[in-house]
């Protein structure tokens, strides 16, 4: 059955810069994209995917060596690009639907990542920032970034925190130079963990929030001894236009409706 995004919640979501949705994957579907992770984690890597494993920078420098090498990841790039189990998730029709529902019919993906957060690691912080200065097209309102639970996300295991109404203006950026950082990672000058306004957003497993590309967010430490693992996706009407050149891990993809000449 489809979802259907009403006037409230496309209203809430221009509002605050950002929507949950429940059951997007179903429990099947969460079981079979976190045993595919598994195995991938663990040696089983197809042809095009030995390069897409990033470890956290404190296993990658021997501060920390799991007994499961999966607790170690930080993220896992493109897995629809090389893993047939991953290959169909950015045309999930209920991803889809809420999609266009706030951004219209014609979509393309650009990036897609299974993002975990080592457990029993207390500083491992991602600072607030807004995803879109690191996308070089726009404009910033026809681009939504997914964050889909695999595992329940809580404050105390590094779920997402946003600030509601951050994503009508851009922020100036500056690279988190913090010394066990890993590569890569920017925040907003000016904000901070216990922001006044900061909301924690905790899902069920299946449940996903639909995310503003200026909307500022972060995630904190995983203190739990579990995994918290996330399926994204990120996303652009392709009415979309480049202003730059596109990173090269990112790589468009139509996953619903037409293109247009002169767009992304």
């Amino acid at each position: 059955m489809s979802i259907v995004i009403t006037d409230e919640m496309k209203g809430e979501y221009e509002q605050r810069g950002f929507l949950v949705v429940n059951n997007i994957l179903d429990p099947d579907e969460v079981e079979r994209y976190k045993r595919r992770a598994s195995e991938i984690a663990r040696g089983d890597i197809p042809k095009g995917g030995e390069k897409m494993l990033v470890r956290d920078v404190r296993v990658a420098k021997g501060d920390y060596t799991p007994a499961d090498p999966e607790m170690g990841l930080w993220k896992m790039l493109q897995p629809d690009h090389f893993d047939p189990v991953f290959e169909s998730f950015p045309e999930n029709e209920n991803l889809l639907d809420v999609v266009e529902g706030i951004l219209g019919p014609d979509l393309k993906c650009f990036l897609t990542m299974m993002i975990y957060k080592p457990p029993m690691l207390g500083d491992v912080h991602h600072p607030y920032h807004q995803d879109k200065m690191y996308f070089n097209f726009g404009p910033a309102d026809l681009i939504m970034g997914t964050w889909i639970a695999l595992d329940r996300t809580t404050a105390r295991n590094g779920t997402m925190v946003f600030i509601p109404g951050s994503h009508r203006d851009d922020v100036p950026h500056e690279h988190d130079a913090r010394e066990r950082q890993n590569f890569g990672i920017f925040q907003a000058k000016g904000y901070e963990a216990g922001h006044p306004d900061e909301v924690v957003v905790e899902l069920d497993p299946g449940a996903g929030v639909f995310f503003h590309s200026r909307l500022l967010h972060r995630t904190g430490p995983n203190i739990t001894e579990g995994h918290r693992r996330v399926l994204t996706m990120h996303c652009a009407s392709t009415k979309c236009t480049m202003d730059g050149t596109l990173l090269g891990q990112m790589k468009m993809r139509l996953v619903r409706g037409q293109e247009y000449a002169g767009c992304i």
